[in-house]
Parts: C-alpha cells; sequence; structure tokens
C-alpha cells in the first residue's frame, strides 16, 4: 500500500530520462521542498526535505521538455520509501513519488522565455496554495514525533 501525497518544492535537478523494456518514456529528478519547524528550544530552524520524484508517459515528456533545475513545481502521487547500501556500506532510505499529477508553478530563475512550460498545464498559483508556501503555523512542535529518518 502505498500513500497518495502533494508537495510544493522546488527541482533539485533537470529530469533524467529513459526508455523502459515496455517503451515507457521515463523522466526522474528530485524536489527540494524547504520547511520551518520550531525546534525543542523553541527557536525555528529551516530543514530541506528531499524527494524523488518518477514520471511516466505523457507527463514525463511534457516534464523532461520544459522542467529545469530550480523550477517551482507541485506534484501528486503515490510515496513509497526505499532502502538501500551505498557504495561505502551505508544504509540508505528515500522517500520514491510516482506522479500522478503536477502543475508547474512558474520558471524559476530562468530567463529565457522560449522555454515557457505550455499553458495547458498551468502556470499561475493558486491563492490557497501560494499562502501554505509562504505560511509556516507558529503552533507546531514536531520535537515529540516518532517519524523515521529519511536520508
Amino acid at each position: 500500500m502505498s500513500a497518495k501525497v502533494t508537495i510544493i518544492g522546488n527541482l533539485g535537478r533537470n529530469p533524467e530520462t529513459r526508455i523502459n523494456a515496455n517503451k515507457t518514456f521515463i523522466a526522474n529528478f528530485s524536489i527540494a521542498v524547504n520547511n520551518q519547524r520550531k525546534a525543542a528550544t523553541g527557536e525555528q530552524e529551516k530543514k530541506t526535505d528531499w524527494y524523488n520524484i518518477t514520471a511516466t508517459g505523457k507527463q514525463a515528456q511534457i516534464l523532461a521538455e520544459h522542467a529545469r533545475k530550480g523550477d517551482p513545481l507541485l506534484v501528486e502521487g503515490k510515496q513509497t520509501f526505499s532502502e538501500w547500501t551505498d557504495r561505502e556500506g551505508n544504509q540508505r532510505k528515500s522517500v520514491d513519488i510516482l506522479v500522478q499529477d503536477f502543475r508547474f508553478l512558474g520558471m524559476g530563475n530562468r530567463r529565457d522565455e522560449n522555454q515557457a512550460a505550455p499553458e495547458s498545464v498551468g502556470s499561475q498559483i493558486p491563492d490557497d496554495i501560494r499562502e501554505a508556501m509562504n505560511v509556516a503555523p507558529d503552533d507546531l512542535d514536531f520535537s515529540g514525533d516518532n517519524f523515521p529518518a529519511v536520508m
């Protein structure tokens, strides 16, 4: 079973593409989500969470063509966790998301007008999402929560 999630963040790298044995177009990239949390000391602390994203089919083609490192993106999809051992023998974990839907939220730091995202995908940030991106509630305290560590 997997969880459905919605995240808003910035691409950490340009999409890497391939075609699998079933002739399905696949795009992989990462998204960084910046969060502010109240630490046990009462101070606000900033933390960046990283997600590995996989898109397939037409969505993968659109993302590969138009999304670039630094671009803000809203992604909805199925969340899974992966565990592996890296080259140095360290145990690693990652949060992986299979894209079900997405929305371009702008073009990040790009200045080239010739690479604008297609308007049919949507490039405006709805007011409620814009608010959620910029406001972190002051009364949240995650210090006692037992979330799994994700590296």
